[in-house]
């Protein structure tokens, strides 16, 4: 019988640079499957669609919510974002290992319902290279970037709830740090599968004794 593959929640504040990390991630594992979310905010330079986000229109958002479409979903800076769950179960179930990328708010929203996930939180190295970060783009006022800055600060907070924290200061070291914990988390002893049916048995006597 087949097992299920992993689920990898990849959290961090807008600037962090997690979806150049994604992509650096799915270069070096081909057979890491990326989960691309939806959104109704405009695509951004370079972006493109179903690979970065599938760009809907905030009717068919809500129309999606109403058919119970997403496995999450949030509203965030008046734009909303979700995860469709044929996005996830079409490789998940298939026993292939899965990476959504999510927002603080989405990857709480599954926390809640204790759904079973290895969640992932990346740091900036500090606030004052997350804000250099976001004014470099170019994309957005002052006013909202010292908005992103505020929530930046309580999503910062909220990270001691994640598996585990690592900090983007050097996309490739940091993309390296991801691939050592995908593969640590094969190797749980939860997840280990003897390879006869003696070892199973010795395991199984020793685990009833």
């Amino acid at each position: 019988m087949q097992s299920n593959g992993i689920i990898f929640i990849l959290s961090a504040p807008s600037g962090t640079g997690k979806s150049t990390i994604c992509k650096l991630l799915i270069q070096k594992l081909p057979d890491l499957k990326f989960s691309t979310s939806h959104t109704t905010r405009e695509p951004r330079n370079g972006e493109v669609e179903g690979v970065d986000y599938h760009f809907i229109s905030k009717k068919e958002f809500e129309e999606k919510i109403e058919r119970g479409e997403f496995l999450e979903w949030a509203k965030v800076f008046k734009n909303y974002y979700g995860t469709a769950f044929e996005s996830v179960d079409s490789h998940h179930l298939n026993g292939d290992d899965v990476l959504i990328e999510l927002d603080v708010q989405g990857a709480q929203s599954l926390r809640d319902i204790h759904y079973k996930a290895v969640f992932i939180f990346m740091m900036p190295p500090s606030i004052e290279a997350l804000e250099s970060r976001l004014k470099s783009r170019g994309t957005e006022p002052a006013s909202i970037i010292q908005e992103r800055l505020k929530i930046s600060e309580k999503e910062i907070q909220l990270s001691t709830l994640y598996d585990y924290i690592l900090t983007n200061v050097d996309v490739e070291q940091t993309t390296d740090h991801l691939l050592s914990i995908i593969t640590a988390e094969h190797f749980r002893k939860e997840r280990y599968k003897p390879s006869s049916p003696g070892l199973d048995n010795l395991i199984n006597d020793e685990a009833h004794t």
